[in-house]
């Protein structure tokens, strides 16, 4: 199929591999760089052409999802091609250090179809940043906010009060509680970073109430013309809106009952079209960020391995080696619902992972001496054994964490609590005084926390170092059962 499709060059390209590099020509990496670059042109074009609505929130994760999903798909064909050609069983042991050229092979191969939706994220949130200039976009969330208090649609964006006789709602247009309504709160305060962004206080020393009908109405009308460059359309009259504020503004405390507030639903949608182009102008895409990254990173390595395994073990065997990891968790969950508290299922189901790492862990070592007969259930142990051994260190180190005293994983609000000494009234308010060990504790909090980030990073790197260093042993271990006699 791969052949039909692609041009010529390619093909001869494939020729010459399979001559002189058979371990590539099996990956048939050649095809997935190229195809893969089509698809990732056609991944960027249509996050390009995909109408933005800046009044929603930006889906490119929805977007991301779906084309991994179409990737995963055509993955299947590129799988079946490689899974085919077992060089161990058709064609004798490979080299030494093959192994590592056949497992990176296949993860390259596997994290181009799993990168598959990148290009649209990345094109969709281009497109979307280059609507609007900087300058045009700071100053327009300036003067909205500006804006904002002559604009009353709501009561709590000023002071007010609750009357507990009367059982009414008073605010007061001439003193108001928030000034920077539109910048999206990740902006709000890094005025450093950010300067354009006129802070709360600037906002506050900005604003004159004003009795001007006129002056008013021009704010307003600003407001609007504003809102519909963004795709906001309010539903109110400038001039009625004027006239609202101006009763307020002279009546100082007013009863929310005696003037027609909300309507402000525009509002937040005009906040969501400011956090989506913040997001796109000045955000990290999600693609970059370092926990979906390991994440992405889990999913390939595993797949590949999936992958290799299959070629080092007979189909039925590795069908129930899969069978076995869908079930055993789910099987394991349930038992730790059923027969222990809710407070404690969640410590057994750890322990049901334990044990299994253990067996396989046993099995391992029982197999490389075993040398006269293959043994099914060893080799489906040997299996999960490779697929889980690079999670496991995280697993303990958080059980350590969360179930025992190692990593004094104390909450720093129970060790101010643990530390009051007293409390005193000075100038008639009561002032809580702790003594020298609150400060203490806090610093054992924070330096234990560091000493958990640093056991975890290790554990996220050290077991696949290790697996990789000990590929081949793997390779041979399998590659042994295969050749070992069966029982008929």
């Amino acid at each position: 199929m791969f052949k039909k499709i692609a041009p010529g060059f390619l093909n001869r390209l494939d020729t010459y591999l399979l001559t002189n590099y058979p371990v590539v020509w099996i990956s048939k990496i050649h095809y997935v760089l190229w195809f893969g670059l089509v698809l990732y042109f056609l991944s960027a074009a249509i996050g390009w052409l995909v109408p933005i609505d800046l009044t929603s929130k930006a889906d490119d994760g929805l977007w991301y999802l779906l084309l991994s999903v179409l990737a995963f798909i055509l993955s299947w064909f590129w799988a079946y091609r490689y899974l085919i050609f077992n060089k161990e069983k058709n064609f004798g042991n490979l080299r030494s250090g093959e192994e590592y050229k056949n497992f990176f092979l296949v993860f390259i191969c596997i994290a181009i179809f799993a990168w598959f939706g990148s290009p649209f994220v990345v094109s969709y949130n281009t497109k979307m940043a280059r609507l609007f200039t900087d300058k045009e976009l700071f100053n327009d969330v300036n003067t909205l906010n500006e804006i904002e208090p002559f604009i009353p649609t709501n009561y709590y964006s000023y002071e007010n009060t609750y009357d507990t006789t009367n059982k009414r709602t008073y605010f007061n247009v001439n003193k108001i509680n928030v000034y920077n309504n539109y910048t999206p709160w990740r902006f709000l305060n890094d005025s450093i970073t950010y300067p354009q962004v006129k802070s709360n206080y600037r906002l506050r020393l900005g604003y004159q109430p004003t009795a001007d009908f006129n002056a008013v109405k021009a704010k307003v009308e600003r407001h609007i013309l504003i809102c519909n460059k963004y795709g906001v359309y309010p539903n109110f009259d400038a001039s009625e809106m004027a006239a609202n504020y101006i009763k307020a503004q002279k009546t100082g405390w007013l009863d929310i009952q005696e003037m027609n507030l909300g309507g402000d639903y525009y509002k937040e949608q005009l906040r969501t079209a400011f956090n989506n182009l913040f997001d796109a102008k000045f955000g990290k895409l999600f693609i970059w960020d370092k926990d979906f990254l390991w994440g992405m990173f889990y999913v390939i390595f595993s797949l590949s391995l999936m992958l290799i395994l299959f070629k080092l073990n007979s189909w039925q065997q590795y069908l129930i080696t899969a069978i076995v990891m869908a079930l055993y968790p789910l099987l394991a969950f349930i038992i730790s619902q059923i027969f222990f508290s809710s407070s404690n299922s969640e410590h057994c189901f750890q322990w049901f992972i334990f044990l299994l790492f253990l067996t396989s862990i046993v099995s391992l070592f029982v197999t490389g001496k075993q040398q006269r007969s293959f043994k099914p259930f060893f080799n489906i142990l040997n299996q999960l054994f490779y697929l889980i051994i690079i999670y496991m260190p995280m697993m303990i180190v958080y059980y350590l964490r969360r179930y025992t005293s190692v990593f004094h994983d104390f909450y720093s609000y129970n060790y101010s609590s643990g530390a009051v000494q007293s409390v005193v009234n000075i100038d008639g308010q009561q002032v809580t005084v702790y003594d020298y060990r609150y400060y203490l504790d806090q610093y054992l909090y924070s330096y234990w926390q560091e000493e958990y980030d640093l056991w975890f990073m290790l554990c996220k790197y050290l077991p696949i170092i290790l697996f990789l260093a000990c590929l081949p042993l793997m390779k041979k271990l399998f590659v042994k059962q295969l050749a070992l006699p069966r029982r008929t």
